[in-house]
């Protein structure tokens, strides 16, 4: 497993994004927003689907996952959030390979 922690600044739409990794799946255990916009809208992605949404007053909000948000595998996972003249985005989690059929059986 390899952490990852990607952030995003921007006035009217943040957007923090993991790659997609060809043979590997990404799993978010938190995401941090903040805006200046009353009402914001947050949204978690995977690919261009929506799998968590949440609205957030102006300010900070922080969502963590203990059981995390799984990705499909060579998917990308994003969070963004909308603002009016300021707003983050962050997202945390884990990548893990996924392992062949012959990766596997030769256990590793």
């Amino acid at each position: 497993m390899t952490p990852f922690y990607v952030t995003h600044t921007h006035a009217t739409a943040a957007v923090a994004t993991k790659a997609a990794v060809a043979g590997t799946r990404h799993y978010v255990t938190c995401v941090t927003v903040s805006s200046d916009k009353t009402g914001a809208i947050g949204i978690i992605k995977q690919g261009t689907t929506a799998i968590w949404q949440f609205q957030v007053g102006a300010g900070v909000h922080s969502v963590e996952f203990p059981t995390p948000l799984e990705g499909a595998e060579g998917a990308l996972v994003s969070v963004e959030i909308d603002g009016t003249s300021a707003c983050k985005a962050n997202i945390a989690g884990y990548s893990k390979k996924t392992a062949t059929e012959g990766a596997a059986i030769r256990g590793y």
